[in-house]
């Protein structure tokens, strides 16, 4: 059996009566604390005490605790008794003075399965109204409580380790394996090469240009031994491609030398600690060597 909540002014029936904003607000704010506060209280039940009333409630006060006594009920209705409790817990903080919302918070707690706060909230309404009405069927619901508190197992210790298990094995350390003394050539002579082979490389390029360059403007003269008959528009290009290709001819025959004396070199060092890697890297517009060394 559920009482009806009356304040000073408004009497908070179902469906009447009430802010409506006010309780779309408690219902947003209430319902996202629901779920951090009642779901510690299913894990361990611990009976809070209500502090003592020492003050009235001021205007606002009483209409916050109607709204939320009101939502409140309407979740009990619904069977969603944890939402109830927020919704009376709240009411009752609001207006302490309203001791019947004890009585109701008391049969939502019964329902929840919180025995304990259940029968702490109809102690502190016998305290608070030692002449209500329903102090004989108070009494009978603590009466039960208490036989219900009384008859729960007690909670069962964890077992401990058995004595006479058998102690755990301990596996001896495995000895690292002894590092290779092996070691690699030196990294320079190859660093060496790598340079060498980037000249050969461009200077074959550079020079496969111009020459493409010099034969185009060759084939356009009458006698292209004696640079008779060629287009006059052309002269200045074909002698600045005539010079590319030279220097891209003597970059190229320098970078044979380099190439070989790089290779020679790596091959008549001897081996030393040190750790060469050399891997050959083929990228968009690129082309070449990678050394990777550790000395």
């Amino acid at each position: 059996m559920l009482l009806r909540f009356s304040g000073r002014t408004v009497e908070a029936r179902s469906g009447e009566g009430g802010s409506r904003e006010t309780m779309r607000i408690l219902s947003r704010t209430l319902t996202t604390a629901c779920f951090l506060s009642f779901g510690l209280v299913a894990q361990a039940e611990e009976a809070k005490p209500y502090p003592p009333c020492t003050q009235q409630a001021s205007d606002p006060d009483v209409s916050g605790a109607k709204a939320a006594f009101q939502a409140g009920t309407v979740s009990f209705n619904e069977a969603d008794y944890p939402r109830a409790i927020l919704y009376w817990e709240d009411a009752f903080r609001r207006d302490c003075t309203a001791n019947i919302i004890l009585f109701n918070l008391a049969r939502a707690y019964e329902l929840n399965g919180q025995k304990r706060q259940a029968l702490l909230a109809l102690e502190t309404f016998l305290e608070r109204e030692p002449n209500s009405s329903e102090k004989p069927q108070i009494l009978r619901r603590i009466e039960v409580l208490k036989q219900a508190i009384a008859a729960e197992p007690p909670p069962q210790p964890s077992a401990a380790p058995s004595s006479s298990a058998p102690p755990p094995t301990t596996q001896p350390p495995v000895e690292p394996a002894p590092a290779s003394k092996t070691g690699g050539k030196p990294v320079f002579p190859l660093i060496i090469a790598g340079v060498g082979g980037a000249m050969f490389i461009v200077g074959s390029l550079a020079y496969l240009g111009a020459s493409s360059k010099v034969n185009e403007f060759e084939s356009h003269c009458e006698d292209p031994d004696n640079r008779q008959g060629c287009p006059d528009d052309e002269l200045d290009d074909a002698e600045k491609a005539r010079k590319d290709q030279q220097a891209a001819g003597l970059v190229t025959l320098v970078s044979l030398p380099i190439i070989a004396g790089g290779v020679i070199w790596y091959a008549v060092a001897p081996r030393s600690t040190a750790s060469t890697r050399v891997v050959p890297t083929v990228g968009q517009n690129f082309l070449g060597l990678t050394v990777d060394g550790k000395f």
